[in-house]
């Protein structure tokens, strides 16, 4: 007798089920908030300016009894911080999806825009280590020259104290000092205060805050700019590749038909052209410029706050985090990778917040549904004064993988 074959497993018989929720979205913590002087916010209930004047310096002389003492002429010069800074992330829902959606998309939306804009404040805040008067370099900790260096277990509580140190010779006061270090710093910190000292950083607290020590009041941030500089030796070639923060871009010199891929013309200029706007989601997409990449790698790009600059003959990137960048030919390659860890005293950088992130509704016009617009409008300064009482490390991020 023949066998029956049965087509009961063909999944027509077979149930599916959508789970209760979405799939979670991982953010970044936000902390700059917690080391930056937001008191400016108070003069700026209207306006978009707030002006802190500075004056010339007292000098001393020697006098001579009897003679004319020779008074100086002193004056006064004007700085200001600026709220002009006003960043906005949107999407559209239709009523007919409102109604028949799973998921309410708007809170989604809301809950994903907020995260991000926040997280943009915190790298605002961050980017003024460029600021800083001092900074520490490979001089410091024992090496030569004034660039980078990799911090081992063996230099990592030197760099606490030389961030003191430079902070000394402006006279910074000894209180609210503030360290922020990435995730590659607090791993080293940990390994070198193992055995001697439990309890360092076992779990991070409000604003990232981690714990106390070497006079400074230390927090965990992914957010620590970042930068690194990529240098084609020729053409790239075809199915070559670069990776910037796990997201792949591939050159192609015929046509571009995935994700990712970036034409790469008969010259250098207009092909490094081609890639950033690649990278920065700019120019106009299609099969003889760039093929944009997927919704999760722009996320990943814009988590880290991605942005790349034409060099003409080389890419440079700035970011925030522990990135790492790769190369598939090793004569392109990726030079000057470096973090910046921040130390300094609390309230060195001014931020005003005037428009928190916040979601408005808007009717679309002609259409059954609503705009949704999530927007922030925030200013900063590190004014003349402050810039002495901020420092940052040269960190090399060469070997990161």
């Amino acid at each position: 007798m023949a066998s029956v074959l049965n087509t009961f497993g063909n999944g027509v018989y077979n149930a599916e089920y959508w789970a209760a929720n979405m799939q979670e979205t991982f953010y970044k913590e936000n902390v700059a908030l917690a080391i930056a002087n937001t008191q400016l916010r108070d003069y700026l209930k209207d306006g978009d300016t707030v002006n802190k004047a500075y004056g010339t310096y007292p000098t001393i002389a020697t006098y001579t009894k009897g003679t004319d003492i020779s008074v100086p002429a002193y004056s006064g010069t004007n700085e200001y911080l600026q709220v002009a800074t006003a960043k906005v992330s949107s999407m559209y829902i239709d009523d007919i999806d409102k109604l028949q959606n799973k998921w309410d998309q708007a809170a989604v939306f809301a809950k994903r825009a907020g995260k991000i804009l926040s997280n943009n404040m915190d790298q605002a805040i961050l980017a003024e280590y460029s600021n800083a008067s001092s900074y520490i370099s490979a001089a410091d900790v024992g090496g030569s020259g004034s660039g980078t260096f990799v911090p081992n277990t063996s230099n990592i509580t030197e760099i606490f104290a030389i961030a003191g140190r430079k902070l000394d010779n402006y006279d910074v006061g000894q209180s609210d000092r503030f360290a922020i270090i990435g995730p590659r710093l607090r791993e080293i910190l940990r390994l070198s205060v193992a055995g001697r000292e439990t309890g360092f950083g076992d779990t991070v607290g409000d604003n990232g805050a981690l714990a106390r020590r070497f006079g400074f009041d230390i927090y965990y941030s992914n957010n620590l700019p970042f930068a690194a500089t990529w240098t084609p030796d020729n053409l790239p070639t075809d199915e070559q590749y670069i990776t910037i923060a796990g997201v792949t871009f591939t050159f192609e010199t015929g046509t571009c038909d995935t994700a990712g891929d970036v034409k790469a013309v008969s010259d250098v200029a207009t092909t490094l052209d081609n890639l950033v706007d690649a990278i920065n989601g700019t120019g106009t997409a299609g099969s003889g410029t760039y093929i944009a990449v997927s919704d999760r790698d722009r996320w990943k790009l814009n988590k880290a706050g991605i942005t790349a600059t034409d060099g003409t003959t080389y890419l440079g990137i700035t970011g925030y985090g522990d990135i790492v960048v790769t190369t598939s030919d090793t004569n392109d390659a990726w030079t000057s990778q470096a973090q910046y860890p921040l130390f300094g005293l609390k309230g060195a950088i001014n931020f005003v917040v005037q428009k928190a992130p916040e979601v408005e509704f808007h009717q679309a016009e002609l259409k059954l549904g609503k705009y949704l617009f999530a927007w922030q409008l925030y200013g900063k300064k590190t004014f003349i004064e402050d810039k002495d009482a901020l420092v940052y490390a040269r960190i090399d991020a060469s070997s990161w993988t």
